[in-house]
């Protein structure tokens, strides 16, 4: 989990009306006024909206939801959420705006943490960068981010910080509609509320509240606005207007998705039913070093007599590869559950795997030569469709 802590409403509500009174100057400067119904509407908004989203959520079982812990929970995709699952992972990067290029970006004074104990933290204000832009994912998806870095020289500093400004966006016609910002992809109530305190830059999603009133579709035309809650204060509210996504201005939309558990499941051709492919991605070592990630792959296929015929193996990539090539084999020498001293296991050839989407697998079969009569043999591409997946991994 991220440093960024949730604050209750309750004592947020106590402290910004102290925090707002006019404190003594000290070496500092003056504590910037905090732009109270501003700070208060918004964080109101949200709590009302998250306690709003966990009862829709204990209602149909979604996991995490209930409160009291009685019976576990079912996993099931977020049907209100705001971009495919499979988009992102946890933690996400810094410095993925790179790669969109209609990123939009501003430098933004952010006031000191109001609620803190330290008269000079009150008084602080510290310039960040913000950048509001899109990550491609699959079938003409995106997703929505929010980045705000600290100086370098500040980064992790617990003396001096700046708060969370407030978070709205507007679309067809809704103004200044509170946005549910994520801290973590992929979660039901992540939720991170204005004038939490930023002790480390962070990169956050920008969500959709389950079972709420109002869904935004971050596809779309959309103006996020970023308010620093600093009453009287230059440039105090700063709008990006994000346009429509258009996949054909992103180089990654032409590419293969990252590999990941969400391509886990069942493989077959729609034209040749009764062959498939079972696919598992898994994780192992280190996570973010080379070969953190494994795939494996079984082919229930068929021998020249049409007799069924099972190819399987196992290959290491790097999280983040679109590509991956794993090594197969045959087994001989076996018997009938268990009967047997020992099956043998020869090289067959192998198998290079990519995923355009979601829901299509592409992959590149090559034998080796000399493999003994009956064995089947072959090399070729073929594109084969998904037919499972695995129960809280929906792809998109």
């Amino acid at each position: 989990m991220k440093i960024t802590t949730l604050l209750s409403c309750i004592i947020a509500a106590t402290a910004l009306a102290t925090a707002a009174d006019g404190r003594a100057a000290n070496a500092a400067g003056a504590a910037p006024q905090v732009d109270l119904a501003r700070a208060q509407q918004v964080r109101a908004q949200m709590q009302a909206q998250a306690n709003q989203a966990r009862d829709a959520a204990q209602k149909t079982g979604a996991a995490g939801a209930r409160l009291d812990g009685a019976k576990p929970a079912e996993l099931f995709a977020n049907p209100y959420r705001a971009y495919p699952p499979s988009c992102l992972n946890s933690p996400m990067p810094f410095g993925l705006w790179h790669n969109d290029p209609n990123a939009l970006h501003t430098t933004l004074n952010l006031i000191g943490d109001p609620l803190s104990g330290d008269a000079g933290e009150r008084a602080y204000v510290e310039t960040a960068n913000v950048y509001v832009f899109r990550v491609v994912c699959t079938s003409g998806k995106s997703a929505t981010l929010l980045e705000i870095d600290r100086p370098s020289s500040m980064e992790g500093n617990t003396s001096r910080y700046p708060s969370m400004p407030g978070v709205y966006v507007s679309q067809s016609g809704l103004q200044d509609y509170v946005a549910r910002v994520a801290d973590d992809p992929n979660t039901f109530f992540s939720t991170v509320y204005a004038l939490n305190p930023l002790v480390r830059s962070d990169v956050f999603i920008l969500e959709n509240f389950y079972g709420g009133a109002v869904q935004f579709n971050y596809n779309n035309s959309v103006t996020v606005t970023v308010d620093n809650l600093a009453a009287g204060t230059a440039r105090q509210v700063v709008d990006f207007p994000l346009g429509a996504y258009n996949p054909a201005q992103y180089a990654q939309a032409s590419q293969a998705l990252p590999i990941s558990g969400y391509m886990t499941g069942a493989w077959y051709d729609p034209a040749h039913s009764g062959e498939g492919i079972q696919v598992e991605v898994g994780e192992q070592g280190t996570p973010g070093a080379a070969n953190d990630r494994y795939l494996v792959i079984a082919w229930y296929t068929y021998d020249p007599l049409g007799f069924p015929y099972w190819l399987y193996g196992a290959g290491n990539f790097t999280s983040g590869d679109r590509a991956a090539t794993v090594s197969m084999v045959y087994s001989t020498g076996g018997g009938f559950a268990g009967s047997f001293a020992s099956a043998i296991t020869p090289a067959w050839g192998t198998i290079n795997v990519q995923f355009p989407d979601c829901n299509t697998m592409q992959f590149n079969y090559q034998s080796t030569s000399g493999l003994p009569a009956g064995v089947p043999t072959g090399n070729g591409a073929k594109t084969w469709t998904r037919i499972s997946q695995m129960n809280g991994l929906t792809c998109q």
